[in-house]
């Protein structure tokens, strides 16, 4: 139980993390993103039952880790998005994010069904996760995005939340 609330509390503290860069842009509160992750990534590893190891979900588990990570760092200047606190940021709209405005979402939820199937994270941790996570893109769709970046609100008008369109809207 401890280590699921230290994943749910990960979440908190992206939370503030995108707080932080909306409003406050405090230097030492960028590290909230990474620590959150960090945190996250222990609460999961400490639950992971390697008597229940299964190399399909596991190797599938690995395709939407690599995905959710290109999606996070590989699609837009992660100096820019990371680390720059007075640089003003513009929306992307390349690679995954042509497609949708969050696609970690889904890419997550696979990964985390994958790790309950492949690795034996209990399907409770998963779905907190997964939920926590719609939820911190909820967040940052109304409130921290639009604030944030340059042209978001004409961005969300073009492109969807979390189910990626594969054709242009016109």
């Amino acid at each position: 139980m401890k280590m699921l609330v230290l994943g749910i509390c990960a979440f908190a503290v992206m939370a503030l993390g995108d707080v932080n860069d909306a409003f406050f842009k405090k230097k030492p509160l960028k590290l909230c993103f990474p620590l959150g992750l960090a945190m996250l990534c222990i609460a999961t590893a400490a639950r992971l039952d390697f008597a229940k190891l299964s190399v399909l979900w596991c190797a599938a588990a690995a395709v939407f880790l690599v995905l959710e990570l290109y999606a996070l760092f590989g699609s837009f200047s992660v100096s820019e998005a990371y680390t720059a606190t007075d640089v003003p940021r513009q929306t992307s709209e390349n690679g995954l994010y042509s497609l949708c405005r969050h696609p970690g979402i889904p890419l997550f939820a696979g990964f985390y069904i994958c790790l309950h199937f492949g690795a034996g994270v209990p399907l409770s941790d998963a779905l907190a996760y997964i939920s926590c996570n719609l939820l911190l893109a909820a967040f940052e769709d109304a409130v921290i995005f639009p604030r944030l970046l340059g042209g978001y609100d004409d961005y969300k008008k073009r492109v969807p939340f979390i189910i990626p369109r594969f054709y242009k809207h016109k």
